[in-house]
């Protein structure tokens, strides 16, 4: 059983130890599922706050393109650099297992973002996403009127999190809202606006009557709102995302998104590092943990009424 704890947006929980007075070069492979996303880059440029001020280490960012077999390669790669830390983003939580146990197996930290596999490792920095779809439904249905018709726009199979994000979805209509009906759900592959769109449209087109949409991240959000104003119906439609990308802010600014369950991913990719330096200061893996230390991010409801207590800095 994984041990489990809630977190404020706080780095203070964890010491990070300087290592910048050993010899050493520590090697830090970053994997996550694609390299660019925003929630990606602001990762990476959260763990630079944290690398750039240590001399010794060195981070090495590797793009799988949302493939669970090249990632599985890459893992492979990393693993005979001799990297001592890898930072991974699993495209399929099963898929990675193998990898994962093969570099704790060889004295190799892992930390995994959002997505924990199924093989224990050293930590875990997630944003709580079952919360955070507990969080939209039950916002959603709020600004609905506990009634109508809503979607699913799911994420692709194996992706944990999305699933998990879906999974909260549903216990909040299920449980606050008697009065709404989910009417449809289908995957976008690839987490994409432009799958989003198309989906959308299908939903558009089977129902008359659509109060909701919950799209499981921020892409397929904005993907679902393109859709929804081409067909002049988004005055009429509490289109959802997940995540809290600077585009979609801007866009629940303006009008056009209903809301976002918010994390700050520069703060989640600085709590990583920190993870990362603290283990390093301990030296090399002992043995492969028995359970994986997950520590998840409170979401936020970012919506027209509360975005602006989102500050710029903390924008991704």
């Amino acid at each position: 059983m994984a041990k489990s704890k809630i977190l404020a947006l706080t780095l203070c929980a964890v010491a990070a130890l300087s290592l910048s007075a050993q010899s050493k070069t520590f090697k830090i492979g970053y994997l996550p599922t694609s390299i660019g996303q925003p929630n990606t880059n602001a990762w990476q440029a959260g763990m630079m706050r944290v690398f750039s001020k240590e001399p010794t280490v060195k981070l090495v960012a590797l793009d799988p393109q949302l493939s669970a077999q090249t990632q599985v390669g890459m893992m492979d790669d990393l693993i005979s650099q001799r990297c001592d830390a890898i930072v991974l983003q699993p495209v399929d939580a099963a898929a990675l297992s193998g990898s994962v146990r093969r570099a704790e197996s060889e004295g190799i930290y892992v930390v995994t973002l959002n997505t924990a596999t199924l093989q224990p490792h050293t930590a875990s920095v997630q944003m709580a996403d079952i919360a955070a779809g507990y969080l939209v439904g039950e916002e959603m249905g709020k600004q609905i009127h506990g009634r109508g018709n809503v979607a699913i726009i799911e994420s692709p199979p194996g992706a944990t999190l999305g699933v998990n994000r879906e999974k909260g979805f549903r216990e909040a209509v299920a449980k606050l809202y008697p009065g709404i009906t989910i009417v449809g759900a289908q995957v976008a592959e690839g987490w994409k606006k432009e799958n989003a769109i198309t989906i959308m449209n299908s939903f558009l087109q089977a129902n008359q009557e659509l109060d909701g949409v919950f799209a499981v991240n921020d892409n397929m959000a904005e993907g679902a709102m393109i859709a929804a104003e081409s067909a002049g119906r988004l005055a009429q439609i509490k289109i959802w995302g997940a995540n809290g990308q600077k585009s979609t802010l801007d866009l629940i600014e303006q009008g056009k998104i209903a809301g976002t369950a918010y994390n700050n991913c520069f703060a989640q990719g600085e709590l990583a590092a920190k993870i990362v330096m603290d283990s390093l200061a301990k030296g090399r893996l002992a043995s492969i943990p028995a359970t994986t230390d997950i520590i998840q991010i409170k979401p936020f409801a970012a919506m027209k009424d509360t975005v602006s207590q989102i500050p710029q800095q903390d924008r991704w």
